[in-house]
């Protein structure tokens, strides 16, 4: 089971694009849904938008240890059960939620980062103000979405993958989806990074472990590395380093890095 984060700024259009996956491609992913201690709104249903939950039951839920992951706006909490997870995994579906970068660190923290790809949404920011603006609402709310919206386009580089919301929906979902499949159907990725292995670059440096960092800031493992020769320090992200490269000039497909094995 793997599970999807779409991130991005306010107005991108994350929530369309999730309900139009959920619509046609619902046979092998399903919703994430989070529970809240705020009211039920008007047109909301349960267990669609969130579990709606008493102040008691999310007392409960922090005694017996069933928060995976939670956030408190507005004197209300929100949150995701790891109940909720093992719910999705047990009917044979991969997850997908929406979330900001500090959710996106804790999931990859406490679920491992090979189980959780991030997918950024990004749309051009005109695009954002101009449906910020559109819409009905306090001027002070959508001024400080718009600000938000430019902090959280910074954090683009900080993702997996990244869909552009720029022609149409029906665009967007195609990028999606095929991230999706490619990410459900790629074999993982198993190699064990030690200090002190070398391994040779495809141009034929030779290069040694320093460390393997698991902790990073947005907790994707990241290998560190020093040139034999030179004595330069790198550090690349773990599937970069253990993937392949394509070589568009000879037309063939290498491995980034091989382990080399000494008699």
């Amino acid at each position: 089971m793997k599970i999807f984060v779409l991130l991005g700024p306010s107005a991108a259009g994350k929530s369309a694009l999730m309900d139009y996956l959920l619509l046609n491609d619902n046979d092998f992913i399903a919703p994430i849904i989070s529970f809240t201690t705020r009211p039920m709104k008007a047109g909301e249903k349960v267990g669609r938008e969130y579990y709606y939950i008493s102040k008691e039951t999310y007392t409960d839920y922090c005694v017996k240890g069933k928060i995976l992951e939670e956030i408190t706006y507005l004197d209300h909490h929100y949150g995701i059960t790891y109940d909720e997870i093992e719910k999705v995994k047990q009917a044979g579906k991969n997850g997908i939620l929406i979330m900001n970068t500090a959710g996106l660190r804790i999931l990859k923290e406490k679920l491992g980062p090979q189980n959780i790809v991030s997918i950024f949404i990004y749309r051009d920011l005109k695009d954002i103000f101009d449906t910020i603006r559109s819409e009905s609402g306090d001027e002070t709310q959508k001024l400080n979405r718009i600000e938000l919206a430019k902090q959280e386009l910074k954090e683009i580089s900080s993702s997996d993958h990244v869909v552009y919301n720029i022609s149409s929906l029906a665009d967007a979902y195609r990028q999606l989806i095929t991230i999706i499949r490619r990410e459900i159907n790629a074999k993982p990725e198993t190699t064990v990074i030690k200090p002190g292995q070398r391994y040779r670059h495809f141009n034929d440096a030779e290069v040694e472990i320093i460390d393997l960092a698991y902790y990073t800031e947005d907790y994707r493992p990241l290998v560190i590395y020093r040139d034999v020769v030179t004595g330069k320090a790198y550090a690349r992200p773990y599937e970069i380093f253990c993937g392949y490269k394509y070589l568009s000039r000879e037309k063939r497909t290498v491995k980034r890095f091989e382990l080399i094995e000494y008699e």
